[in-house]
């Protein structure tokens, strides 16, 4: 057998790779629909002609007006007309009495309408509402291509390796021009292959799709609009899909795939082919039209009753891919664009004066009054008063965090990072306008220490050990201040303990660690209630002398929360 170990290939082959960044800016386009107007179909007539015959037509309609005596009054206003209830539908078009020069009845586009969402897809006059969403499209595939990248940085120490040593840009040239043309196989696992991607594909599909709202109300179905939808998602999927691979953000940059050769499981390979840039956007489109199919014919039908937030979170298991692109823009699993998902908790928003859901009375059936049924009794639900300040008085919220480096204050167990995942929930004790105290407790989900081994006979990518643990925090406050304000910063403490799966600090310490923290951040309000917030802690880990050895340790964890606030009989 003949090795080629640093085989490379020229640079010429990088070329491809601007190509398809300009692509990404054309992923969108598609054939567009076209109206017919009042003259489509006539044949033209010379101009000249066309004037003399309008002027013609404007004399003899003057001369006609003159000699008809005037119209009566009419016997009402048209303010006076009664005014119907909008709908939640409004018409794109009105007729209106013809010209003379035109038919009697035209079709003339509402310009002061905006298009509903859901009338999109049959949009013929491109407004302006019904066109691809670019600036959160881009928004939302960017932190998605981030979050992949740091999924394989954070659980690949040869990802970290090959990233930071060499000199970047040239390995991410020679990655793109080694890139295998002619192997389909890249030498990944099958699992990887043909249902990692696939499903990565179908991401990116519903990324295109809740940005494009000539496809983001429609269900599956055999019509054009719906497959003219998937389409156009499946043209961006495999744009992305390019970049992915082959841009200054994929693994050609990310990883430097392809920059060399090595055996691996007995092959030689730089784990580059064709395989993955076919059934990314191939398996991405049928894994899209699996779950659209699912959504229309079973998960619509179990959320047409408010269910609550764990059983809409377990139903989106069904819809995966559409629920992991919910979470990029900020929307909750379950969120559809073409239906309201509604949430029974007391965390769901009460309603507002501006909601007028009615309830009638006796005689009234599913499919509305009956005409013998007279007028039926409609009351409006009551509308609970609103809570006068920013947040409220119950806070239900999230949180990571990350430290980096480690102090030495109590500690000394030094470069430990540690990762914490925590839920948090308070309750207002102490209200007021200058300041506000709350108890605060906490748990937390995950935390993950990263700590150096001792033994230098282990190979490179075992001189660092990852332990995980969970725990809870019953004893923590939070002092806010400026409470009227919608940035309001605050000082908050903590303790509990995490119990971890090994020994952690020490092959002579325990599992077991009490922890204590002290921080304060800024917490903003983008409405009144919901808030993000930025802040830092300054957290011990110790086993309290609880084993033979308690090195203790102290990290740095700067972190981002989010949190939803309510009020028992407010809104």
């Amino acid at each position: 057998m003949r090795l080629k170990i640093n085989l490379r290939r020229p640079r010429r082959y990088s070329v491809p790779i601007i190509g398809i960044t300009l692509l990404f800016g054309c992923a969108g386009w598609g054939p567009r629909a076209t109206g017919l107007g009042p003259t489509d179909g006539l044949e033209s007539a010379p101009v000249a002609d066309m004037a003399s015959e309008e002027n013609v037509s404007s004399l003899a309609l003057a001369r006609a007006r003159s000699s008809l005596p005037d119209a009566p009054e009419p016997a009402f206003n048209v303010s006076d007309a009664p005014v119907e209830e909008s709908a939640s539908l409004q018409p794109a078009f009105s007729l209106s009495a013809g010209t003379p020069e035109s038919w009697g009845l035209g079709v003339t586009p509402n310009v002061s309408e905006r298009v509903p969402l859901d009338q999109c897809p049959y949009d013929a006059t491109r407004a302006r509402e019904c066109r691809v969403h670019w600036r959160p499209l881009i928004i939302s595939a960017s932190l998605y291509n981030a979050f992949q990248d740091l999924g394989n940085l954070y659980t690949g120490y040869w990802y970290r390796y090959e990233t930071t040593h060499g000199k970047w840009f040239d390995r991410w040239i020679d990655s793109a021009a080694g890139w295998r043309w002619d192997q389909w196989d890249d030498n990944n696992p099958h699992m990887d292959q043909f249902v990692g991607h696939p499903m990565m594909g179908s991401i990116t599909n519903y990324l295109w799709i809740q940005n494009d709202p000539k496809g983001a109300t429609l269900e599956i179905g055999n019509n054009w609009p719906y497959w003219r939808s998937r389409l156009r998602a499946t043209a961006f999927t495999t744009v992305f899909s390019f970049l992915w691979k082959l841009g200054p953000f994929g693994e050609a940059a990310v990883g430097h795939d392809g920059d060399h050769y090595f055996y691996d499981q007995g092959h030689l390979t730089n784990e580059t082919g064709w395989v993955e840039l076919v059934t990314t956007p191939v398996g991405g489109l049928l894994w899209t039209m699996a779950e659209d199919s699912l959504d229309k014919h079973l998960v619509k039908h179990l959320e047409e009753k408010p269910r609550r937030p764990v059983t809409l979170l377990l139903l989106s298991f069904l819809t995966p891919s559409r629920a992991t692109a919910n979470i990029f823009r900020w929307r909750p699993p379950w969120y559809r664009d073409g239906r309201i998902v509604k949430a029974s908790t007391f965390w769901s928003d009460p309603p507002r004066p501006e909601e007028t859901s009615e309830e009638s009375g006796e005689g009234a059936s599913a499919t509305g009054p009956s005409p013998s049924a007279g007028v039926n009794a409609v009351r409006k639900p009551e509308v609970p008063p609103l809570w006068p300040h920013y947040g409220g008085v119950h806070e239900f919220g999230a949180w990571w965090g990350l430290s980096l480096m480690s102090g030495h204050i109590w500690g000394y167990a030094s470069d430990i990072k540690y990762m914490p995942i925590d839920v948090n929930y308070s309750y207002l004790l102490i209200p007021g306008t200058k300041w506000n105290f709350r108890y605060a407790p906490e748990l937390t989900a995950v935390a993950m220490l990263d700590e150096s081994r001792t033994n230098p006979k282990l190979p490179a990518w075992e001189q660092r050990k990852r332990t995980y643990g969970s725990g809870v925090s019953p004893v923590g406050f939070r002092a806010s201040f400026l409470p009227e304000s919608k940035v309001q910063p605050y000082l908050s403490t903590d303790g509990g303990f995490i119990y971890f799966t090994d020994r952690v600090l020490s092959p002579q310490g325990s599992q077991f660690m009490y922890t204590i923290d002290f921080g304060g951040g800024v917490q903003i309000f983008h409405h009144r209630r919901q808030a993000f917030s930025i802040g830092y802690r300054y957290q011990h880990l110790s086993n309290a002398n609880i084993s033979h050895h308690n090195p203790g340790t102290d990290t740095n964890v700067f972190y981002l929360a989010v949190s939803r606030f309510r009020s028992k009989g407010y809104r």
